[in-house]
This record gives structure tokens, sequence and C-alpha cells, in this order.
């Protein structure tokens, strides 16, 4: 209940960037490399996939990293974002580029996170709040992060 509440009211502030962008699709991204000890930093490798309606999907990589702290086991997560645009499409490769924000999470064998963030090529926007599943974790993380998407042609 705390969670849900915290993140309805935390979205009631974070709204998109620009009124006129219309909703594109969703941004999903797994992170599967496992992990366990108290970080300060890490970086680990995502695989990314863009589905829009009527659309093949798009396949990104990256690597995820966090500043802040990370205590605990690292197994799976999935993050997603919503993902808008001017004309509501994404172009092939149109999510290449580097984004940075915020994260929470805590999880005891499956939790939940949510992820604020910002950046992106011009005329792209991830929805600002994102949502992050785990299974298999035991942690707690707080800090930033920043990932760069590349296209997998």
């Amino acid at each position: 209940l705390a969670i849900t509440t915290t993140s309805a009211l935390f979205a009631s502030f974070v709204v998109p960037a620009k009124a006129d962008l219309v909703k594109a699709g969703q941004l999903s991204c797994i992170i599967s490399t496992p992990d366990s000890a108290l970080h300060f930093g890490s970086a680990r490798p995502m695989r990314c996939t863009l589905r829009q309606r009527g659309r093949r999907a798009q396949r990104y990589t990256g690597t995820l990293r966090k500043y802040g702290i990370e205590w605990g086991v690292f197994t799976r997560t999935v993050m997603r974002w919503d993902v808008y645009s001017a004309t509501g499409r994404v172009r092939r490769g149109g999510l290449e580029g580097a984004y940075g924000g915020l994260t929470f999470e805590a999880a005891i064998g499956s939790g939940v996170g949510a992820n604020v963030v910002d950046g992106g090529p011009d005329g792209i926007r991830l929805s600002p709040l994102g949502i992050q599943v785990q299974t298999g974790s035991f942690n707690v993380t707080t800090g930033a992060m920043r990932f760069r998407l590349k296209f997998r042609r």
C-alpha cells in the first residue's frame, strides 16, 4: 500500500515534458545478469524491445549504470516505460540515445521499483515514471541511473 500510494503521489507531479506528444508504444528492458553484494555503483547489460501497434518490434541493447546504494542479491529485472512522440510512431532506431534519472527499488523474492527518466533523442520521450518488476531478488536500491540505447540491426 505504501509503495502504491507513494507511486501515485509521485506520478501526479510528473507529467510528460511536452503536452503535444502522443503515445507511440512501450519499451521493455530486461536486465538478467545476476549479482550480489553491497555496491555504490554498478553496470549491468540490458536488452530492450520497443513494441508499437501495427509495427515490427525494435530491439536495442545497452548498459544500465547505477550510482548510489545497492544492497542485496539481484537476479532478473524487467523495466517498462511508455514511449511518446509527436507522430505517435518511432522510426527504426529512433530510441538510440542517452537517458538518465533516479531509481528506487525494493524486493524480497519479488519486488517493484520506480525509475524516473529524462533524455533521449529529440522528439521522443519515455514516460517520466517507469515501472520495474524483479523476480528472485532480495535487495534495496536508491540512487541515480543512466543508460544509452543502441539499435540492433
